[in-house]
């Protein structure tokens, strides 16, 4: 258990209950996807709008039909099939590494949804390119693991609200989420979340006279505008 002062327990409790309140999510698009194509999409959505994450997923549905495809796929192909997600050469790099990894590897995606959690999400990260966000963020989608990943969007505004610090390591601040966050809610809270960093308490001009936390939030008092420099990519 994750021991937290008993206000500042309460005070980020309130805040997930807000944000979940001011928000709606829909993942009906995870029905339409097979798991790489899920971790391909998990992948493509760092620090992307989900328009141009669309079209780059369609495009590369469309080109690569098996991983085994895409594990021997043409470097420039698949630059350019998910070229509209940004950001492409370090992607599509990555993406290729980690098909051929579970192709080498003998490593099945559907088998690893039917392990223990800690067992499915130690083989997700000994796949080099899937980090701890990563492995989180697809056993919470693929099989409702109840996780609550850490993402960029999220990290920024625990910081600022003053619930981590800036060097807080993942599992950490993940943990405090958690803590705060019932069972079955925490996929909604996370996608909530997101939406909250995304929208209003961006990275770059934060939408302070907004935010309904504005009056308590120590970067709003103490100046506006100001930006985490460290995120949680993977």
């Amino acid at each position: 258990m994750v021991v937290q002062e008993t206000n500042d327990a309460d005070r980020l409790e309130a805040v997930v209950k807000t944000i979940l309140r001011m928000f709606s999510v829909d993942i009906s698009w995870v029905k339409e996807l097979d798991l790489f194509q899920l971790l391909v999409r998990i992948i493509l959505s760092q620090k992307t709008n989900r328009k141009n994450v669309d079209i780059a997923l369609k495009n590369f549905s469309e080109r690569f039909k098996k991983i085994e495809d895409i594990a021997e796929a043409d470097m420039g192909v698949l630059r350019d099939v998910i070229r509209p997600a940004g950001m492409w050469r370090i992607r599509a790099e990555r993406i290729r590494e980690i098909a051929r990894q579970i192709v080498r590897g003998g490593i099945s995606l559907e088998e690893i949804l039917h392990l223990p959690y800690d067992e499915a999400f130690n083989i997700l990260t000994s796949i080099k390119g899937i980090g701890p966000k990563t492995a989180d963020v697809f056993l919470m989608i693929a099989r409702g693991e109840d996780v609550l990943p850490i993402d960029t969007h999220i990290f920024r505004v625990m910081v600022r609200m003053g619930f981590v610090g800036t060097r807080e390591k993942y599992e950490e601040v993940k943990k405090k989420l958690e803590y705060v966050t019932p069972l079955r809610m925490r996929m909604r809270a996370h996608l909530a979340l997101i939406e909250f960093g995304r929208r209003i308490c961006r990275a770059k001009n934060p939408k302070c006279r907004v935010c309904p936390f504005s009056k308590n939030c120590p970067s709003s008092l103490i100046g506006r505008g100001r930006s985490t420099r460290r995120t949680i990519t993977r």
